[in-house]
């Protein structure tokens, strides 16, 4: 657990915060009345937003104590990353027994996209504690599974509902913090009915209902968020390749790393699981007690990503980050492989270098990303904060830059134009803007106001990607602003592109 904080503080205040993160400060800081309007507001389509409020309310808690720096918000999402690594260890010696426990702490301490989400301000941490405290309490309330020293801790039959109501709380908190958690949680409840276990189900059914009490005062708001997911949203259907970046993300990073290090990541996460297949395939014919563990650890491992992929089909929600639980059943799955898969010795040390040279890969990229969507937006803000005169403001071409300058910038005037209505990419409502204090702006000139000179920002690709969708919006702001003003001056900042336009007076 010390060396998995140690890992999540590195650089932690130092990458820029990307435009959710710095959405959820500005949206946490407002308080629950405002998150409450922001989130629920009816408005064409559906919410207003799509995420319940329990990991905004935990931040909002979390900075009236310790600030809003970004090293702040992030150790939040670190420290939830390093308890998750001792939940690893109990629910590894429950399955497996002991040394297995300590390989996937290990694992999950090192794993780059573990320590990408305990970086992040984001409520995946919480979500992978949670669901993680779920699945320990569901191995907890049935007994047979038990192995090794756990057995030995399980003593009374009282103590099965126990844990049975801990689950129902937990799984209730869980689908509060993300609603994609309802994957992974329908994937737990198919076992019961997998197994024929009737024993089971009728246990698992009592933790059901607490869940489901536990959730009820948001479920009813459920259909109006499903309404804004179905109406709108920024995601496509997934193809076969999106299953292969979920397996190469979950032993690297979520990140487009650049060649040849994207090739080399997904070839060495595809033999590091060939291997685990072959193990596997291997185990089950051996009569060994824990064949039961290995099946529920593969399933819950496998089935969520199947599933929210089937799902996506027709309702595009395939988020990868959404999928961290499926990741750290992974991590144990391949615990389990170094240390009860019955590998030859220099087999395992030959995976176990594949795995550390992924791992390698994936925390310096995390570590170094300066690029979208964790581009310099402070540096880009001091910059225009040096050259400032009364009267100027900033313009930006959409919310994914606006939101994080305004985080480094808060003194600085700032404005942005809207999404596209109805697009994909419109996920920011009226009453969100609202909320957040921030409202976007139809066209350039009227972001503008009037102001001698317009500072505007925009990220390098944006015209090729306008372009290519065949959308005349961002080059009908540039004509705009390019009849109105003089450009005097242009700075790159990686790929955010700062723009200084003046009239005559204002140069």
């Amino acid at each position: 657990m010390l060396l998995a904080l140690a890992l999540r503080l590195v650089n932690l205040g130092g990458r820029p915060l990307w435009y959710d993160e710095a959405f959820a400060v500005l949206f946490s800081e407002k308080g629950p009345d405002a998150m409450l309007y922001g989130t629920l507001t009816p408005v064409a389509g559906g919410a207003a937003d799509i995420h319940p409020l329990l990991y905004y309310g935990t931040l909002n808690a979390w900075m009236a104590l310790f600030g809003q720096s970004p090293f702040a918000v992030r150790l939040w999402s670190a420290l939830l990353g390093a308890a998750t690594v001792g939940l690893m260890y109990l629910l590894g010696r429950d399955l497996f027994g002991g040394k297995t426990g300590l390989m996937a702490a290990l694992i999950t301490a090192i794993a780059p996209f573990h320590v990408q989400y305990s970086q992040e301000a984001r409520m995946y941490a919480l979500l992978g504690l949670l669901l993680i405290a779920a699945t320990w309490c569901f191995v907890r309330g049935d007994p047979s599974r038990i192995q090794g020293e756990g057995k030995e801790l399980h003593t009374s039959s009282r103590s099965h509902w126990l844990w049975w109501l801990a689950f129902g709380v937990l799984a209730g908190l869980a689908m509060y913090t993300q609603q994609l958690a309802a994957f992974y949680l329908a994937s737990l409840g198919l076992i019961p009915v997998l197994r024929r276990d009737w024993k089971l189900l009728l246990r698992m059914a009592a933790g059901v209902l607490v869940a489901v009490i536990v959730y009820l005062p948001w479920l009813v708001n459920l259909p109006g968020q499903f309404d804004k997911v179905r109406s709108y949203y920024w995601l496509s259907p997934p193809n076969i390749g999106q299953l292969l970046l979920t397996a190469r993300s979950f032993l690297v990073v979520n990140l487009d790393i650049p060649a040849p290090g994207s090739m080399i990541a997904l070839v060495g996460a595809l033999f590091i699981l060939a291997f685990l297949a072959v193990q596997v395939v291997l185990a089950v014919r051996r009569p060994r007690a824990d064949r039961g563990a290995l099946r529920l650890t593969l399933w819950l491992a496998a089935a969520p990503p199947s599933l929210m992929w089937l799902v996506s089909q027709i309702q595009p929600v395939y988020l990868i980050r959404g999928l961290l639980p499926s990741a750290l059943l992974l991590y144990l799955a391949l615990a389990w492989l170094f240390t009860r898969g019955g590998l030859p010795r220099p087999v395992a040390g030959l995976i176990g270098l594949a795995w550390l040279a992924l791992a390698g890969i994936g925390l310096y990229n995390q570590y170094t990303w300066a690029t979208f969507p964790n581009s310099p937006f402070e540096e880009a803000a001091a910059a225009i904060g040096e050259q400032w005169r009364e009267g100027d403001i900033i313009v930006h071409q959409n919310k994914l830059s606006a939101l994080p300058m305004v985080y480094y910038a808060r003194a600085l005037p700032q404005r942005f134009l809207r999404d596209l209505p109805g697009s994909g990419e419109d996920t920011l409502a009226l009453p969100t803007q609202a909320a957040l204090g921030l409202p976007a702006d139809e066209t350039a000139e009227a972001a503008a106001g009037g102001a001698r000179r317009v500072w505007w920002v925009m990220f390098d690709f944006a015209e090729r990607q306008y372009a290519a969708a065949g959308r005349s919006d961002l080059e009908a702001a540039l004509d705009w602003l390019e009849g109105r003003y003089d450009k005097t001056g242009q700075w790159l900042f990686n790929d955010l592109v700062v723009t200084l336009y003046a009239d005559e007076e204002g140069s």
